[in-house]
């Protein structure tokens, strides 16, 4: 590895070195802009430095088996693991809510603007997730959707405006992370196989009642 910025970083930078890497490594993904109340949209001063300092910091979290990469057309960076390790593991209805978030982005992507982001409501999310793409049979309670939606914005693929999120009017954005989180190669074939296991189940409930 080339220590040349380390050696050569002052020590506010050193300290912003190593709280980029541990966001990384915690949350997956750095945006460009983030949401502050009051104040709209900002500019993220970790993805700026991000965007100095590539480099350095790819090659550093190479020596941890992370591959850093970029989306420049989006606005974020992201890791993946080489050795396929530290996945985050979603139970079916998180990975349900996950999927809504990915197909709403996906219907307002052509009118976003600049900051890239789809803004929505949790009401928005439970209609989607049950009425219009039924990809669970019935509403998650508001302390599983809570727990969800609690568990993505910690990953940086949504981020809380207003509310709470155990609160049907919650009005959270969408953040183009959501784009790495779930290809469109992929979405596809998960709604098929939740709403296939979701038809085993009802299946199963009328053998027994039977």
């Amino acid at each position: 590895m080339n220590f040349d910025f380390i050696n050569g970083a002052t020590a506010k930078e050193l300290e912003q070195f190593r709280s980029v890497c541990n966001q990384l490594l915690s949350r997956t993904y750095i945006v460009r802009t983030l949401y502050r109340p009051g104040k709209g949209r900002v500019n993220n001063p970790d993805y700026t430095f991000l965007s100095l300092h590539y480099e350095a910091v790819q090659e550093y979290l190479s020596l941890l088996d992370w591959d850093l990469r970029k989306d420049d057309l989006n606005g974020y960076f992201y890791v993946i693991n080489t050795d396929e390790a530290n996945r985050c593991n979603l139970n079916k209805k998180e990975t349900a809510m996950l999927l809504a978030l990915r197909m709403i982005y996906e219907e307002n992507q052509e009118r976003l603007g600049l900051e890239q982001d789809a803004i929505c409501t949790v009401r928005d999310v439970l209609e989607k997730v049950v009425t219009d793409y039924a990809i669970l049979p019935a509403k998650p309670n508001m302390d599983e959707v809570k727990r969800a939606l609690t568990l993505l914005e910690n990953h940086a693929i949504i981020q809380r405006m207003d509310g709470k999120f155990n609160q049907s009017s919650c009005k959270f954005s969408i953040l183009p992370t959501v784009l790495a989180a779930v290809s469109s190669e992929k979405l596809n074939d998960v709604v098929t196989a939740l709403r296939k296991e979701d038809d085993v189940d009802e299946e199963t409930e009328e053998d027994s009642v039977d």
